[in-house]
C-alpha cells in the first residue's frame, strides 16, 4: 500500500510530477539527468529532488541519485563538456541551497545527503583499493611538502608562470 506524500509549505504546480522523471526532451545529456531541472523547485536546480520518504527513504534516494551522476559521468566519458567535477560541485551546491519548510522535509535532505555522499564513498573507496597502489610509495612528508608549496603560491605567480611558457 503506498503511503501518501506529505504536504509542503512548497507545493508542486499543477501537473509537476511527485517522483523523479525521465527527461528525453533535455538538449543536453545533464539536461536529462531526473535529479537536474525545476520540477520541484521554483529555481532550476541540479539537486531537482522532492523532500519526500523520512531520513531512510532519503538515504536510498540519495545513493541511487550517487549512482546515476557516476553512471553520467562513464557514458559521457568521451564528452570534454561532461564537466564531472564541476557537475559534482553544482549538485552539493544545489544541495547546500535546499531550504526545507518543515522537520520531514529536512530529515528527508538529510538522508539524502549522506546516502549519497555514502555511495560515492563506496565508489572512491573502491577506486583507492583497485587503483590506489601507487600512491603507498610515497611518503606521507611529501604530501605534506606538495599542499604547503600550494598554499604559499599566489594566484598572481601561477599565472606568471602559466603566461612565461605560453607563446
Amino acid at each position: 500500500m503506498k503511503k501518501a506524500i506529505p504536504k509542503s509549505k512548497h507545493p508542486l504546480p499543477q501537473g509537476k510530477p511527485i517522483g523523479l522523471r525521465v527527461k528525453p526532451q533535455g538538449n543536453s545529456a545533464w539536461a536529462r539527468m531526473p535529479f537536474v531541472g525545476d520540477d520541484h523547485h521554483k529555481l532550476p536546480s541540479c539537486w531537482d529532488v522532492p523532500l519526500t520518504g523520512g531520513f531512510f527513504g532519503g538515504l536510498d534516494a540519495g545513493k541511487t541519485i550517487a549512482r546515476m551522476f557516476i553512471k553520467y559521468l562513464r557514458d559521457q566519458k568521451d564528452d570534454p563538456l561532461r564537466m564531472g567535477a564541476s557537475r559534482l560541485r553544482m549538485m552539493f551546491t544545489s544541495l547546500e541551497l535546499m531550504k526545507p519548510s518543515t522537520p520531514d522535509e529536512q530529515h528527508s535532505l538529510n538522508g539524502q545527503r549522506a546516502g549519497f555522499i555514502s555511495e560515492l564513498f563506496e565508489w572512491i573507496d573502491a577506486a583507492a583499493m583497485r587503483h590506489g597502489a601507487a600512491l603507498d610509495a610515497i611518503p606521507q612528508r611529501s604530501f605534506i611538502q606538495q599542499v604547503n608549496e600550494h598554499l604559499v603560491r599566489t594566484d598572481h605567480a601561477y599565472m606568471a608562470a602559466v603566461n612565461s611558457v605560453t607563446p
